[in-house]
């Protein structure tokens, strides 16, 4: 028959020192905002109202060479 373990012994199995807590506390927040952000991308976009488009063409251009100020 096996005798069970104390739960002294049991316990210091899952002992963490410092380090190790914060290690395994930035995984689980990257974990949850990589998630979060998954949810978020995947999400579609609300409808936007007429004339709040924005022009990408004119802000991704740069002036002509005759309009920029000198």
């Amino acid at each position: 028959m096996k005798r069970a373990a104390p739960k002294q012994v049991r316990r210091q199995i899952f002992v963490l020192t410092p380090e190790e807590r914060r290690t395994v506390c930035f995984i689980l927040v990257a974990f949850v905002l990589g998630a979060i952000t998954k949810h978020y991308r995947a999400a579609p976009s609300p409808i936007t109202k007429p004339g709040t488009e924005i022009n990408t063409q004119a802000t991704a251009s740069p002036l002509p060479e005759t309009k920029r100020p000198r």
